[in-house]
């Protein structure tokens, strides 16, 4: 396939200063898009909300899907995260940023807002690093380091074709390459900040290492009780240590689970949802972990 500048060109002209989300369910972007996909030459910058990002033209890479979905969905999740944002300075924890939509948006919502932001792939670092000097933020912190339960430990990281499955735990995907990087954990990287400023927000997309990164953040959790965003996964609970750790970590901390409709669940409607998926299937997608009684439960229920 020959491809070509000027298309390219043409396509980005035609996408101006849009928001990327004008252009869903519109007739004419998608039979532009599949006209045009295969003869783009690089990246296109898209608008979306109140930042930039660059669009993948490779299938292979997560912001692909802003190019061909005119969205990036996980509508709840954002809206909780602006709800919280309206009324509180944030800190938020991005574990698992890949290329920074959750960080860039957190960031866009309030100067006053910090974010730390954690990718283990260099490669997905790499363009995170893009996306970031495209927007300008200065309230985004970022580290290339394996987020865990240790500090300075050399981990083994496996990275595959498709960005969005590569891993600490597992290569149970299109296996890439193998890289050594350096972990990090939550406690020590929020050290050096006043907590008590910040209502903390900690999103965990982390492949199956989710429960390492909560041993890793228990001081910030004991002191802060921070809204915790989590992707549930089959690779969290193939190490069946993780089902007793969790059960015992919601006991211990008063924490409770909700799903994305403000329903309530116990450990077990998750392992059984779990269960239930297609063999195909590995995640029942975002979940929020609070801590019962709390201030933030009640701002995460309230419709204001």
């Amino acid at each position: 396939m020959i491809k070509s500048n000027f298309l390219t060109s043409i396509f980005q002209k035609y996408l101006g200063n849009k928001d990327i989300r004008r252009f869903k369910n519109n007739f004419f972007y998608y039979i532009y898009f599949r006209i045009l996909r295969n003869f783009l030459v690089n990246d296109l910058i898209l608008n979306i909300y109140n930042f930039k990002v660059h669009g993948s033209i490779k299938k292979n890479k997560t912001s692909y899907f802003l190019l061909k979905k005119c969205e990036f969905g996980d509508y709840h999740e954002l809206n909780t995260i602006k709800k919280f944002s309206n009324k509180n300075k944030l800190l938020f924890i991005d574990c698992g940023c890949n290329y920074g939509f959750y960080s860039f948006y957190t960031a866009s919502l309030s100067e006053n807002n910090l974010i730390l932001s954690i990718e283990a792939s260099k490669d997905t670092s790499d363009e995170f690093i893009k996306n970031l000097n495209l927007n300008g933020f200065k309230n985004i912190n970022f580290f290339n380091n394996a987020v865990s339960n240790t500090i300075d430990e050399t981990i083994s990281f496996y990275e595959s074709v498709n960005d969005w499955e590569s891993s600490q735990t597992h290569n149970n995907f299109n296996f890439a390459s193998e890289l050594k990087v350096k972990s990090i954990k939550i406690d020590s990287l929020v050290k050096e900040y006043s907590l008590n400023d910040y209502v903390v927000i900690i999103k965990l997309d982390v492949e199956g290492n989710e429960i390492n990164v909560i041993k890793g953040a228990l001081e910030v959790i004991k002191k802060s009780e921070p809204l915790i965003i989590i992707e549930f996964s089959k690779y969290i609970f193939e190490n069946k240590d993780n089902i007793d750790y969790l059960n015992n970590f919601l006991n211990k901390y008063d924490y409770c689970i909700y799903d994305t409709n403000y329903n309530k669940k116990n450990l077990e409607d998750i392992l059984e949802m779990l269960n239930n998926l297609q063999k195909r299937y590995k995640t029942i997608g975002n979940f929020y972990l609070i801590k019962n009684s709390s201030k933030n439960l009640k701002a995460f229920l309230s419709n204001e």
